[in-house]
């Protein structure tokens, strides 16, 4: 399925920015169940995925399409979450690394919250990642309720499979310095820190925007996350892809992305976000679609 790859740098370095040489991408979007189809190395290899980034359900009741039930079980979640990190730790490339990004819940019963992301990390850590920072994503839009403080974070944990050897493009992140005309600043920016702030993609825009999925990334952390832990060329992959925002920016970023989702419901409105028929300042791109279990694939 992928194209063979030798020069998979192992580097802490920042990204060169040669727009100069078009690169063309190949998005692939597979049909089916994830924890099938992350076995199969004709469409997932193993060893060649610079970075995964994705957001499994979690819980919150949200409606999938029918195609998957959202009710929260700890220990049925926990089973799984093992089971996709220890797929996604062997397609990973020697320097790459794995995003997940996960919520406080409240309990379906007590109500009382659940702290997923630390569940999260000892199942993620026994694959053979180790964390490189948890980052929290903190945003304003959300309801408000009456019986305790209303929550305004996500995390998004930041794991690698080699501690010592991993992408980190930081120059391609930076952000601008809070003090504006101190002489004793230099460089082009500052750290952005483990505290992100991105709005949500409140139901409103993902009306104007035709979007018909519970829950979407923000763009622009998706595309932080790809310049930085990412380079043009790369393979990302999204194992609960949604919406389709990862390979939507994946193809804009010059990078070859596999997302898999669950529901083929999904199918017309991810193809209409990425766009396959238009180039990008990379090149040109093309789209393929797997209905796995069906043997079938289209463009």
């Amino acid at each position: 399925m992928l194209e063979e790859k030798s020069d998979f740098r192992v580097t802490t370095t920042t990204e060169k920015s040669d727009y100069s040489t078009v690169i063309d991408t190949h998005q692939v979007l597979a049909i089916g169940n994830c924890l099938e189809i992350l076995k199969d190395e004709n469409i997932v290899p193993r060893n060649k995925i610079r970075l995964t980034v994705t957001s499994p359900p979690y819980g919150l009741g949200k409606d999938y399409g029918g195609i998957y039930s959202d009710k929260f079980n700890l220990d049925a979640w926990l089973d799984m979450i093992g089971e996709v990190s220890h797929l996604v730790y062997e397609a990973t490339a020697p320097d790459g690394s794995f995003f997940l990004n996960i919520s406080p819940i409240p309990d379906y019963k007590s109500k009382e919250i659940v702290p997923l992301d630390a569940y999260a990390f000892p199942e993620v850590r026994k694959q053979g990642f180790h964390l490189r920072n948890k980052i929290i994503w903190h945003f304003n839009n959300m309801q408000n309720p009456t019986r305790r403080l209303a929550g305004r974070w996500e995390a998004v944990l930041w794991f690698v499979k080699d501690i010592q050897n991993y992408i980190f493009n930081l120059d391609k992140i930076r952000v601008p310095y809070i003090t504006i005309g101190d002489k004793r600043i230099k460089g082009t920016g500052r750290n952005p820190t483990d505290v992100w702030y991105f709005d949500r993609v409140n139901n409103m825009t993902k009306a104007k925007l035709g979007i018909n999925f519970p829950a979407v990334y923000p763009e622009p952390m998706i595309e932080r996350i790809l310049k930085m832990s990412s380079d043009r060329g790369d393979w990302v992959l999204d194992p609960f892809l949604g919406s389709g925002t990862t390979m939507r920016v994946a193809k804009m970023l010059g990078r070859n992305s596999i997302g898999i989702e669950i529901n083929p419901k999904y199918v017309n409105m991810i193809r209409r976000r990425v766009e396959p028929e238009k180039a990008t300042v990379h090149g040109r791109t093309d789209f393929k679609i797997i209905n796995y279990g069906s043997g079938t694939s289209s463009k």
